[in-house]
Formats: structure tokens, C-alpha cells, sequence
């Protein structure tokens, strides 16, 4: 990671100071050469898939009902027990996250709609666990939907990732970051949506009415369906990035076909959710990690620059610090050596300014700026 840390500095540090070279004469020139890229490796966003008008900022109305399903599907849970674990008491148990039954349907503050996705189901035709990370040590949890197989899609989406982000007191930082970069043409951004939720709990004796469980922010989750609808490769290769600086890894990240491939492990660095062919991603982490080769030479290789410098000068401004080994996707397609930068979780951004704002020093200033990479 150090070696790809210091291609990004040096980039930054060269577009700064070329940025100022009209406006200061220099006595002397010192020029950089950094490897031109093909326009048809050039990837784009699709960018219609962002609204523009008042109705992004609309809040969606979501009912769930939750109920006891079966032990073969590890939904045969409490409500209860899904609000009372963190990832971090799954890991101790050893035991995968429990999830429950659901039926999820569209409405309003007065209830499900006709005509909305779900109304009128009588059978679950989604589940639903905790998830994050950290985050789900908190009280107020954050919930993964995913809907069954041949039930439908929530506008176009099969995986509802809601966010309570109990720490944003405003609860529209996260939102605010994605909405900043759809307006980016370098950045690759997710579609948002704030959602008002209510939750029915039929796992307890008595069935109670629908509680109101407030707002949240939901994101889309960046996988096979999402690729498809931002214009992307769906064959490519995609992985979210739990806990990963770029070394190399050679105990963990293998072929699959080796006999020593450990996919837990492996899933502990990068979740996989695109191509599991890793021999590009192996290649390119061989590169990065050989300190023979110049790193401007290494990045332009396999990174697309426009993608990277951007990414990391967005997340600088923002303040957003947690992005330097988490919180972040890459993306290559299936039939490049380009890899992208794909952001992810962005509710620690604006958080020194907020401090700011209510007098509070942060005991962290040394993680803010170009430092933290």
C-alpha cells in the first residue's frame, strides 16, 4: 500500500504544482511523465440514473413485517436476536449473522399501498439481517433486505441496504456525498433514497401493530445488478474492501483453484461480489507491491488515474477519514487491466467540521488531509 500511497502523493503534488505554473514564472522546469490513457479504457457513470428534481429528496415509506422462517435458511430467529448482535458477537460465536422472514411492501404514513411493491402479500418474500460493522454495536442497527428469488425489485433493486446513522445528527451525510458525486464525471456514485421505516413483529406471542422505527438512508448495494445498471461489465471483476492496504497477501489472496484457497479468509480482506477469477487482482498487487518497478508506471497500468486522484482528493475535502484501507469498492472489467475506485460508506464526512461548528477539538486532526493516505 505504501507504494501506491506514493504514486497518489506524487500526482497530487505534480497537478498542484502545475496548477500554479501560470500564474509564478519558474527560473527552472522539472517535467513528470505519466503514461497516457487509451480513451477506450475510459469507463463512465451513468449518470441519468441520478435524479435531478425535488423527488430525490423524497422520503420512501417502508413496512416490515417480520416473522420466524425455517432453520435451513438461518431465519428461524427473533426479532430480538437480530437487534441484539453485533458482527463482532457473530465472530466470537462462530455462527453466520441470523436473519429473519419478511414482508416487505411500499406505502405511506398511512400504510401499504395498492399498487406498491408487496401490497397485499400474505407470505414473506424478503429477510432481513444487522449490518456494518462497527456500527452494528450501536442500539439502533442497520438492516440488509434482500429480496427472494423471483419476488420482484424494489426499484430495480434486490438488495435494500437501509443506514441508520446514529452518530449524523442530521442523517443526510452519507446521502449528501453520493448525490456530490453523481455530479462528478471521474467518480462512480450509487443511487440513494431516504425511507421512513415501520416494522411489524410477528416473532413475539403477540403480533404487534407497526412500530415506527424513524429514518433511515437506503444506498445501493453495488453488485451484479448494480453493475448492469450503472453500464458496467457484469462479468468484471468487483470486491468490497473490509480490511485491505494493497500488500500482497500471499497467504490469503489466491486463485480459487488452488488447493490452500481459503474463501472466508480471503472475504475477511475482500468480499467478493463480482467475478471470482482473482488472477487480475493478483497481477496487479504483484506490480504494486514490486519496488523495482516505478510506481508511476505501476499506477498508470492499472489504476485509472482521473478515477483514483479524484476519489481520494473528494474524500480529503469531505473529511471523510475512514477510507483509506475500508469503506470502498473496486471495479475492473472483465477485459481490462484498469482497476476503480467505487466509494462506499461516507457518514464520517463533514464529522471535523461538525465538531467545529459545536466547539469540539478533534483527537484525531492528524488523520485529516492527504496524511491519511
Amino acid at each position: 500500500m505504501k507504494h501506491l500511497k506514493i504514486c497518489a502523493v506524487f500526482l497530487i503534488c505534480a497537478i498542484m504544482t502545475s496548477c500554479g505554473a501560470n500564474e509564478v514564472a519558474s527560473s527552472s522546469t522539472a517535467t513528470i511523465s505519466v503514461p497516457k490513457q487509451e480513451q477506450s479504457e475510459i469507463i463512465t457513470d451513468k449518470k441519468l440514473l441520478y435524479k435531478n428534481d425535488d423527488s430525490n429528496l423524497a422520503v420512501k415509506t417502508l413496512y416490515l413485517t417480520v416473522r420466524r422462517g425455517n432453520d435451513g435458511e438461518n431465519t428461524n430467529h427473533s426479532w430480538g436476536e437480530i437487534n441484539s448482535y453485533s458482527v463482532f458477537d457473530y465472530e466470537r460465536m462462530g455462527v453466520d449473522r441470523y436473519k429473519v422472514e419478511a414482508i416487505l411492501q411500499e406505502g405511506d404514513e398511512n400504510g401499504p399501498l395498492a399498487g406498491g411493491f408487496g401490497y397485499g402479500l400474505t407470505t414473506p418474500n424478503a429477510t432481513v439481517q444487522i449490518r456494518g460493522q462497527t456500527s452494528s454495536k450501536y442500539a439502533q442497527k442497520n438492516y440488509k433486505i434482500e429480496i427472494k428469488k423471483d419476488a420482484g425489485s424494489l426499484a430495480g433493486q434486490t438488495t435494500i441496504a437501509l443506514n441508520r446513522h446514529m452518530f449524523d445528527s442530521l442523517r443526510l451525510r452519507n446521502k449528501l456525498c453520493f448525490d456530490l458525486m453523481a455530479q462528478i464525471p471521474q467518480m462512480l456514485s450509487l443511487q440513494t433514497q431516504f425511507v421512513h421505516l415501520y416494522v411489524k413483529d410477528e416473532t413475539r406471542d403477540e403480533a404487534d401493530a407497526f412500530t415506527d422505527y424513524g429514518f433511515y438512508t437506503q444506498v445501493e448495494q453495488p453488485n451484479k445488478t448494480a453493475l448492469a445498471a450503472h453500464g458496467m461489465d457484469t462479468n468484471g471483476q468487483l470486491y468490497k474492501i473490509n480490511y485491505f492496504e494493497f500488500f500482497r497477501y500471499a497467504d490469503v489472496i489466491k486463485l480459487k483453484s488452488e488447493e490452500s484457497y481459503d474463501k472466508k479468509a480471503f472475504e475477511e480482506l475482500l468480499e467478493i461480489k463480482g467475478n471470482d477469477d482473482h488472477t487480475k487482482l493478483i497481477d496487479m498487487l504483484d506490480d504494486v507491491n514490486n519496488y523495482s518497478m516505478p510506481i508511476e508506471d505501476v499506477c498508470g497500468k492499472y489504476f485509472d488515474m482521473d478515477n483514483m486522484l479524484t476519489w481520494m482528493a473528494f474524500h480529503i475535502l469531505m473529511g471523510n477519514i475512514d477510507t483509506q484501507s475500508r469503506n470502498v469498492y473496486i471495479y475492473s472489467p472483465l477485459n481490462s487491466e484498469k482497476w476503480y475506485f467505487w466509494s462506499w460508506d461516507n457518514d464520517g464526512a463533514l464529522e471535523q467540521t461538525t465538531r467545529l461548528v459545536r466547539g469540539n477539538s478533534t483527537a484525531r486532526g492528524w488523520e485529516y488531509g492527504i496524511s491519511n493516505y
